[in-house]
């Protein structure tokens, strides 16, 4: 009897241990040392650099003013305020900051400590679930994803079918209500599996498969069918037996003001979506997109653009060239599909330029990455009358690179701004590296 009391007592005393290092653990990891910049107090103007504006072209030797958090002038003879605070750009590249339209970051932490992790909900359809209420302000993978000039983020939860409302997030700011450009961008969800699967693992018949696809089909139908009828009894002034929170959160899909992220890949799961989308008159964003190209022509006909997942990623299937994820971008700029360049994760995230760089070397042009992993996901997004391109009246939200910033050997960003603030590149990796060059320089 008194080794089981002895045994209990030791127990609960290691869970309560685990308890506490994970507690402290994920109060140290969500602890960034990183300080939001300050509003701008004067105008900056940056000169004699190469300007890539991304919507007029690369302007040579040109000058870029910033002041109250806008681009004030652009061009190779522009006015210069007399108190403005001058940066020498000679040789160096200035871009609009770019944009992660598919991640997880200030969700998800450490992917093996589960206390970090808080990308997705518990249950299958979670519409009213927003990304910008979990985003974490002070993880410290957000300052080494800024570092590769990456300035804004569409953030999304994962999981279930309905996974919830992503937020475009600025990368740098105190509290989710100064940091969220748009708290609701989309409503994400996870199209269900369409086709058989044989492998050593599935331990389901194909009857089954089949039985669970329909299943699965018949649900997705059914969701929109009841939020829909929710929708019209209340505005026909009927009040539900019971409120539904989830139901409600879809009427901004149904009545079209908000769009619909769906991931899907194979040429199946993308008609299906697009069949959806028809019947209930949704405004459809498709990603991952594998088999896009596919079926460009009804893409293009229902204008939905694609949010590509991973350039750098293997073939979908054993029968797909080793290059299908490469040349993605391209086949769908070819076929003439609205699409952006992105990279699923978190830390991950911070190869997206190279990832683009990567598209450059299978087909597309660099102004057309660029484009790719800018404007057009900001027009993908919404925000495109604020970011993704250096106009006059647009937010001053770019960087200074010494190089290009599609190349990773090259892509040296020694300034950035978001909406004229100064923002901070240094990072836990970057004040390691200073730390322990120290130990060899004494």
């Amino acid at each position: 009897m008194t080794v089981v009391l002895y045994m209990q007592e030791f127990l609960r005393r290691t869970a309560l241990t685990v308890f506490l290092f994970h507690c402290l653990l994920a109060f140290q990891l969500h602890a960034g040392s990183e300080v939001p910049g300050a509003k701008q107090q004067q105008p900056i103007a940056i000169e004699h650099a190469t300007i890539h504006t991304v919507a007029s072209g690369t302007l040579q030797n040109a000058t870029i003013v910033i002041d109250s958090g806008v681009i004030a002038a652009i061009g190779s003879n522009v006015s210069i305020p007399a108190q403005a605070l001058r940066i020498d750009g000679t040789g160096m590249h200035v871009y609009p900051g770019i944009i992660a339209a598919n991640t997880t970051l200030g969700l998800n932490e450490i992917g093996a400590v589960r206390a970090t992790r808080d990308a997705s909900e518990v249950g299958s359809v979670n519409p009213n679930v927003r990304a910008e209420v979990a985003y974490e302000a002070d993880s410290e993978v957000i300052p080494t994803i800024r570092s590769n000039g990456i300035l804004l983020a569409n953030v999304q939860p994962e999981g279930g079918l309905v996974s919830g409302m992503s937020s475009v997030m600025r990368l740098d700011g105190w509290t989710r209500e100064d940091i969220a450009v748009k708290p609701r961008s989309a409503m994400v969800m996870n199209w269900p599996a369409m086709d058989v699967i044989h492998a050593w693992w599935m331990k389901k018949s194909d009857e089954e498969q089949e039985q669970d696809i329909s299943k699965n089909l018949a649900a997705v139908r059914t969701l929109f069918l009841e939020a829909r009828a929710y929708w019209k009894a209340t505005q026909h002034g009927i009040e539900p037996g019971k409120r539904d929170l989830r139901l409600e959160a879809m009427r901004s899909v149904l009545d079209g003001s908000l769009p619909v992220i769906v991931n899907a890949n194979s040429q199946k799961q993308i008609n299906a979506a697009l069949d959806l989308a028809q019947e209930f008159g949704l405004h459809l964003i498709i990603q991952g997109g594998e088999d896009a190209p596919l079926v460009a022509s009804r893409l293009i006909a229902m204008d939905v653009p694609v949010i590509t997942r991973n350039v750098h990623s293997l073939p979908a299937r054993a029968e797909d060239p080793y290059d299908d994820g490469y040349t993605l971008p391209k086949r769908l700029q070819d076929a003439g599909v609205r699409y952006c360049i992105a990279d699923d994760g978190w830390w991950q995230v911070r190869s997206l330029p190279y990832e683009a760089g990567t598209a450059v070397a299978y087909g597309l042009t660099e102004d057309q990455a660029l484009a790719a992993i800018t404007l057009s996901a900001a027009r993908i997004l919404g925000i495109d009358q604020q970011y993704g391109s250096l106009e006059v009246g647009k937010s001053a939200t770019l960087f200074i690179s010494k190089g290009n910033c599609l190349d990773g050997r090259t892509n040296v960003v020694t300034h950035a701004w978001i909406d004229g603030r100064a923002v901070d590149l240094s990072s836990k990796q970057t004040k390691l590296a200073e730390k322990y060059r120290l130990r060899y320089s004494r």
